[in-house]
């Protein structure tokens, strides 16, 4: 499994579990959008993640590699967002562990 953020070239930033590539394309598990909604109220803007194909049986899609700007690696919210709603749901914390302290108690 490697969740990527992946930017193609509608201007769409996709994140999803890449799970097969080759020279022609890249397969995607579960991709979803991430849309930013404005909350008028507070003035803030919120992040969601939206199914990137929703009236689509298939959990896999296959997008062209000539249609891929970039592939990264999201950022931890992002990330624990997507595993949430499409993964195990293990979300990673924001502790830093000291080793000399995890060694020594």
């Amino acid at each position: 499994m490697a969740i990527k953020l992946i930017r193609v070239k509608s201007g769409e930033d996709i994140v999803g579990d890449i799970v097969g590539e080759n020279e022609e394309n890249l397969t995607i598990e579960n991709p979803a959008v991430i849309m930013q909604l404005a909350d008028g109220r507070s003035n803030k803007v919120n992040v969601g993640l939206v199914p990137w194909s929703p009236f689509s049986h298939e959990s896999k899609v296959k997008v062209d590699r000539d249609w891929v700007v970039f592939v990264t690696t999201p950022v931890k919210d992002i990330l624990n967002n997507y595993n949430q709603i499409f993964g195990s749901g293990i979300v990673v914390p924001d502790v830093r562990v000291d080793g000399k302290t995890l060694l020594t108690g």
